[in-house]
């Protein structure tokens, strides 16, 4: 099968390649529409709203361009990820050339609580797509009301390929760690920052990465900790493998109840200790494979067993690597429900 993949294809942080690996290892020819590119640093401020906006001159030259590789290319498929740069228009005009058009939404376009206007160029383009995988349960509704024709669940998963020497780790013990605990994610107006004071405050060692954090946190008790600056792939995993604790919160602004990053920091040996909701619960047994809280109270008394308690966190450790290979949350796995639902359109 011939496949267009197209998504910014930026390598820091790297979205897309796992999705174009997986294809490829499927036995398909891939290439890459990188969407990047076209969005130049703009300098006025009427710039900056068309690209806010994604409209103006920047992106009719990406819908027509991408238009034109699929004529020459003649591709079966065409698989976006997060595709909130096309109009209706073009895609319809893909599906008229043959081509089966499908989408892999990673955010959330119905959310309330992201920047207006970010998400309306798709959401009109929506009902075009033959096919939406999304990755939030509260979205599935949300599509077919909006009129989509075919949307599959395709949950947050990883790439092993990142984590090539996890069967191998070895285990340090607590007081070998780097730290106590890390968090690699942005900041966000709930209650992390009280969590990481928190844990700061009661003599945990505490490793910070992410965006937006510097200026968030230069009047708090983690200003020792600036300049907090991004951590994306060898250096994530070298990260969560020489810390304790793998620490995971959940982006409100996004509606998330579950992420990949969960399964990249068991992936990477780590022990996993997550926000706990009716969702996340369902993936990992609860003090089995990984620990949960819903309070800051609860994450200070887990933080304090597993940093003392060396046993257990080797037990939990294991567990959840058992069972992340065995539940099969992988790029490979999902690309295959993609190919899948292809396949039935040419049938």
């Amino acid at each position: 099968m011939k496949i267009i993949y197209v998504g910014e294809l930026d390598t820091t942080p790297d979205r897309d390649s796992s999705w174009i690996n997986a294809f490829r290892m499927l036995n398909n020819e891939v290439i890459g529409f990188p969407t990047a590119p076209y969005k130049t640093s703009k300098k006025t401020i009427i710039s900056k709203i068309f690209l806010r906006l994604n409209i103006g001159i920047w992106n009719k030259r990406l819908q027509n361009d991408l238009i034109y590789l699929a004529k020459l290319f003649k591709p079966d498929l065409i698989h976006f990820r997060l595709p909130v740069e096309f109009n209706r228009k073009t895609i319809k005009l893909l599906r008229s050339m043959n081509i089966v058009v499908t989408e892999f939404f990673n955010d959330d376009p119905f959310s309330e609580k992201m920047p207006i206007f970010h998400y309306h160029k798709f959401r009109n383009a929506l009902s075009a797509f033959d096919g939406h995988f999304v990755w939030r349960k509260k979205n599935i509704q949300e599509f077919m009301d909006a009129g989509a024709k075919f949307l599959y669940h395709s949950l947050p998963c990883y790439d092993p390929e990142w984590f090539p020497n996890s069967k191998e780790i070895q285990l340090l013990e607590p007081k070998n760690f780097s730290n106590d605990v890390c968090y690699i994610g942005h900041w966000e107006d709930d209650y992390r920052v009280e969590c990481l004071e928190a844990l700061l405050k009661n003599g945990f060692s505490v490793c910070l990465k992410g965006g937006m954090w510097n200026e968030q946190i230069k009047n708090s008790a983690l200003r020792k900790l600036v300049p907090v600056e991004h951590a994306f792939r060898d250096d994530l995993v070298e990260i969560y493998r020489n810390s304790c604790i793998g620490l995971c919160f959940f982006s409100k602004k996004n509606n998330d109840t579950w992420t990949k990053r969960p399964l990249e920091i068991i992936a990477s040996g780590g022990v996993l200790v997550c926000e706990r909701n009716k969702e996340s619960i369902t993936y990992f047994k609860d003090k089995e494979e990984a620990f949960f809280f819903s309070s800051i109270e609860e994450l200070v008394k887990i933080v304090k067993l597993l940093t003392s308690n060396s046993t257990l966190r080797s037990k939990i450790q294991k567990a959840g690597y058992t069972r992340l290979l065995k539940d099969n949350h992988t790029f490979l796995n999902r690309a295959s429900k993609v190919l899948e639902f292809v396949n039935q359109q040419n049938v």
